[in-house]
């Protein structure tokens, strides 16, 4: 009975030193949440809101860190060089399949990148200056084509998601409307609230803002759903205009070939913290919006279907990193 027992011990140790990493327990030691951007943005916001329920659900430490730099790559980047153990996350955006066409960079967008939860995604209004005859986006195309060299808009960045967005509506729609870039929104406010811009893409909270104070007229809202604060605001889908639309996201990510467990488990904890409604509350004030959930499988065919898209549409621009 006794040799019977230390086989059974043996066996049973044994089959436990040969288990995957990603059947033993997980986590054991804090995660590093590597963010592309600085802190204090909207990026180093949403992380945030989402490390600190994740961080309580996992129970180990969730550490956020900014790393901004190279137009997102700097923290990218690090990425493909971690282990493959689910202990270093990436808060991905938009730029991720957008920027390898602008800019060369040390990896492969898709092939490096294991893509986890889809947390957020960032409202946009497109607003006028009230002092323009238009108050629908037909009625800026129509004033476009009518008045060639008479609209500009403000662009944050080249190949950020309003910059995008913007040269989508022209590119689909074939109307005049000239870039003028800043480094950010908040330099280009001023000239956009006096008259000097004509258009602009404004983050939900900023437009409202400035919606209600009659400084400026909204025409549509780039998200999935009307705002509860701009009601009678239609979306881009319900303007007609759904296929100028650009979905801005955000991807927790972690190193392909991370296992499989692991993947499912950061998953789980992810789509539990958007249950909260402190974390919701957190998403909105931020101008985010919940997203309808969706496997990691999904969302890799996502990111490979915008890599396409918008690889195309800078290419068909001309459209040049800042850089």
């Amino acid at each position: 009975m006794k040799e019977l027992t230390r086989r059974t011990a043996l066996t049973a140790a044994m089959a436990l030193a040969a288990a995957p990493v990603g059947a033993q327990a997980w986590p054991s030691k804090p995660s590093r949440f590597l963010v592309p951007y600085p802190v204090g943005g909207i990026v180093d916001i949403v992380s945030r809101s989402l490390a600190d329920p994740m961080q309580a659900d996992l129970g180990q430490p969730v550490v956020v860190e900014p790393k901004p730099g190279g137009n997102s790559t700097l923290a990218t980047a690090m990425i493909p060089q971690a282990p493959a153990d689910g202990y270093t996350w990436l808060m991905a955006t938009l730029s991720h399949v957008v920027v390898p066409h602008l800019q060369p960079v040390p990896y492969d967008a898709l092939t490096d990148f294991q893509p986890v939860a889809l947390v957020a995604i960032a409202t946009s209004v497109a607003v006028v200056n009230p002092e323009l005859p238009i108050r629908t986006l037909k009625d800026l195309v129509e004033y476009g084509k009518a008045n060639p060299g008479k609209l500009n808009y403000l662009n944050p960045g080249n190949g950020s998601s309003i910059h995008l967005s913007a040269e989508l509506l022209k590119n689909q729609y074939k109307f005049d409307m000239i870039s003028v870039p800043y480094r950010g929104i908040p330099p280009g406010m001023t000239d956009l609230l006096e008259g000097r811009l004509q258009v602009g893409l404004l983050p939900g909270p900023l437009a409202l803002q400035h919606v209600m104070s009659g400084k400026l007229r909204a025409l549509a809202v780039l998200a999935d759903k009307r705002l509860p604060t701009l009601p009678d605001v239609p979306t881009f889908a319900e303007a007609g205009f759904a296929d100028a639309q650009v979905m801005s996201w955000y991807v927790i990510s972690v190193r392909t070939g991370t296992p499989a467990a692991i993947v499912d488990r950061l998953h789980a904890s992810a789509m539990k913290a958007l249950q909260s409604s402190d974390t919701q509350g957190r998403l909105t004030r931020a101008g985010c919006e919940v997203p309808t959930p969706r496997s990691p499988a999904d969302i890799l065919t996502m990111w490979r279907a915008d890599y396409a898209r918008y690889g195309k549409l800078v290419k068909d621009a001309g459209i040049k990193g800042d850089g």
